[in-house]
């Protein structure tokens, strides 16, 4: 009997309930057929797609001044710029981000945000600013789905006990002042309130699984919490965990576990369950909660179907944040000062070299894993305005793109450059491609293992926020603001960004009239950038820019030879500047729909990406690793590696447990890590090399 209950509290975990079950019975039991369920969920979705857009009435709520203020009409401007995103416009789902564990939305995040107190906050300007894809004839809506474990489900409302209910200061399902919550739930998930593995399960609790806002610009919110709250943070932590157990069922597509996730993977209409674009955007860490999602989803040949995008205009992109390297090491308490390393470079390895996110992607299957600083100001306000500006270069291009280029000019030079770069660095019909880590000897009596492929571009990326005003005098060819302003982006923007993977010490001016030459104009074929790209989101209309500029489009010349200067690097071939106008990000006030954006009209975006060399960045991870020797318990002196891996380098078991789960090439990543460094670390200090023993 005892085995009975147990088996019936595990059928708990994962499962899912319909919000029209709930309502009609009252009670949290998932009873309901897998296809039902996927019927519920569909036919919700469609509904939702059908609501008109009452475009004048909504008019009224965007008030005619700042970005929107009415101008003389000529053959540059509209007289009313509001008209080139409102009109008699259907809504279409356009993509899906998905954001794989906690980082993104801790509470330490939203300190370093203005005027977005939480998640709930987060979305209503992702809302706001999606507008600046509308066309008169489209409204583009988007899904964001969350993934996190026990410890950080408070910030997205918590869970609850069954007999309880969400009360009216929920986050999400809350009426607070209003009268109607702003979402609405259409499942519920159910688990358990906390468990550890191996133990029996606790309270039973359940939390809103899938959400929508039931308007015309119809966004959607889905969540997916794991009940264990603590994941091993190393190696073997993957043994204690068993994420094929309690993370993998409910990401990985299958119909025996009715998540939300698994519901809307098994849609028959892609573009219905994760948008036209499919999944275009996946925000994450290198902490094991984000690996074992992914790893789970890409275990699924069915799931790895619902990722899109992938063109050189819009790749599909990794978004990581991690705290600066240097700032990492100095921070770490002595006992696993240098282990996080080897982690960080196997699991970037991993977004970068593995067989199975290489098939990521549309046709085009291109592919970027972005790095931002864990102390980036302002960062959730300026990724929501980047990934819509990218949408919005296809979308809307006229209301757009601040350039006297067309459209087609525009994106095969887009296209064009990013190729460019793209065969310097990832693998393809005419490149082999970068290695992550040359090579490493196992010691195992076999030839030294050479490092895989990189298949993806990697790019740091920075952010800063500057007065209208000084954007405005770049444009004065005369004075000399353009090279003030190109100063400020390479000593500052650009050096915050890369010290996430490369020493500072690497990115101080040196001697000379090129300052920087080193890091952007390097001759030897082993830079430490590839390319630069610059563009500015400006928070106004396309027409206001033009009339205050008395020009069709930006002429950067000065700005180029600025960055020449600089870095010694050519500016036509190493570095792009754009303006993007993106009116609807300026925030208008309380008594206006467009609130809560983050950022004022007088205000403009820096975006910064730096296309970065991989063969670099693995040796930068990992070079800190062989700095130091220690005395181990018996007396001999030991490496960094030998520190952090010499039990799982030895563990067969484990070895054995991770290539049936399709993780062989995570596994290899992990032994290329510390074998190189191992052997390194010895050459360098002069220890003797031992054959590892292996045993189980």
């Amino acid at each position: 009997m005892e085995q009975e209950n147990s088996e019936v509290e595990k059928m708990w975990e994962h499962r899912t309930v319909s919000n029209k079950e709930f309502s009609t019975t009252g009670r949290l039991n998932p009873s309901e057929t897998y296809v039902r369920l996927m019927d519920e969920v569909e036919q919700t979705v469609k509904e939702a797609q059908k609501h008109e857009f009452s475009h004048e009435a909504f008019m009224d709520y965007i008030p005619a001044t700042g970005p929107w203020e009415a101008l003389p009409p000529t053959d540059m401007a509209k007289s009313d710029p509001r008209t080139r995103y409102i009109g008699p416009a259907k809504a279409k789902l356009l993509n899906t981000n998905l954001f794989l564990g906690s980082t993104w939305i801790e509470a330490e995040r939203f300190k370093f945000e203005r005027r977005i107190l939480n998640v709930s906050d987060f979305l209503k300007q992702k809302t706001i600013i999606n507008a600046n894809m509308w066309t008169p004839k489209q409204l583009f809506t988007t899904q964001t789905f969350f993934f996190c474990s026990t410890g950080d489900e408070e910030r997205m409302g918590g869970s609850f006990l069954t007999g309880d209910l969400p009360g009216d200061d929920h986050v999400f399902l809350g009426k607070k002042d209003s009268e109607f919550p702003e979402w609405e739930p259409i499942l519920w998930g159910l688990g358990h309130r906390g468990v550890v593995p191996d133990s029996d399960p606790l309270d039973k609790c359940f939390y809103p699984s899938l959400m929508h806002r039931n308007v015309s610009f119809n966004n959607r919110l889905g969540w997916i919490r794991y009940s264990p709250a603590g994941f091993g943070k190393d190696a073997n932590g993957f043994l204690t965990t068993r994420p094929h157990t309690w993370i993998w069922p409910a990401v990985d597509g299958n119909r025996d576990t009715p998540t939300s996730f698994n519901l809307l993977v098994n849609l028959p209409d892609r573009r219905l369950s994760f948008g036209e674009e499919g999944i275009t955007d996946v925000f994450m860490t290198t902490g094991k909660t984000s690996m074992y999602t992914l790893m789970g989803m890409m275990s699924s040949s069915t799931v790895r179907q619902m990722f899109g995008a992938g063109s050189e205009m819009v790749p599909l992109e990794f978004h990581c944040i991690e705290p600066g390297l240097d700032e990492w090491i100095a921070r770490a308490s002595d006992e696993d000062k240098y282990a996080r390393l080897f982690e960080v470079c196997a699991c970037l390895g991993y977004i970068l070299t593995d067989p199975l996110v290489g098939q990521l992607g549309g046709s085009s299957k291109r592919r970027r894993l972005i790095m931002y600083p864990a102390d980036q100001g302002n960062l959730l306000t300026c990724v929501n305005a980047s990934q819509v500006a990218d949408h919005a270069l296809k979308s809307n291009y006229e209301a757009t793109v601040f350039t006297k280029l067309d459209q087609a000019d525009f994106m095969n030079r887009v296209t064009r450059r990013f190729k460019a770069y793209a065969d310097l660095v990832a693998a393809s019909d005419i490149a082999q491609g970068a290695r992550w880590i040359s090579q490493a000897d196992f010691h195992d009596g076999e030839k030294k293992v050479v490092g895989p492929s990189v298949h993806s571009i990697m790019s740091v990326r920075g952010y800063d926020i500057i007065d209208m005003e000084e954007y405005k005098n770049s444009f004065d060819d005369i004075s000399a603001a353009p090279d003030r302003l190109m100063r400020r982006i390479v000593q500052s923007i650009a050096t915050n960004a890369l010290k996430t993977i490369y020493p500072i010490a690497e990115l101080g001016e040196t001697a000379g009239s090129a300052p920087y030459s080193h890091i952007f104009g390097a001759k030897d074929d082993n830079p430490l950038v590839y390319y630069t790209d610059i563009r500015f989101l400006v928070p106004t209309s396309i027409d206001k820019l033009r009339t205050i500029t008395g020009s069709r489009g930006a002429d950067r010349g000065r700005m180029r030879e600025a960055y020449t200067g600089l870095t010694n690097a050519d500016a036509m071939t190493s570095l792009s500047i754009q303006d993007l106008t993106l009116p609807f990000l300026a925030d208008l006030g309380e008594d206006s729909w467009q609130t809560g954006t983050g950022l004022k009209e007088t205000e403009v975006i820096i975006e910064v990406t730096m296309a970065v060399n991989p063969g670099r960045v693995w040796k930068a991870l990992l070079e800190p690793t062989t700095t130091e020797v220690f005395d181990l318990p018996k007396g001999n002196k030991g490496t960094a590696a030998n520190l952090w891996g010499d039990i799982f380098i030895n563990n067969e078991a484990l070895h054995d447990k991770m290539k049936r789960d399709n993780l062989g090439h995570y596994l290899k990543l992990l032994k290329m890590a510390y074998h190189w460094s191992n052997d390194e670390s010895k050459k360098i200090h002069g220890l003797k090399t031992k054959r590892t023993q292996k045993t189980s």
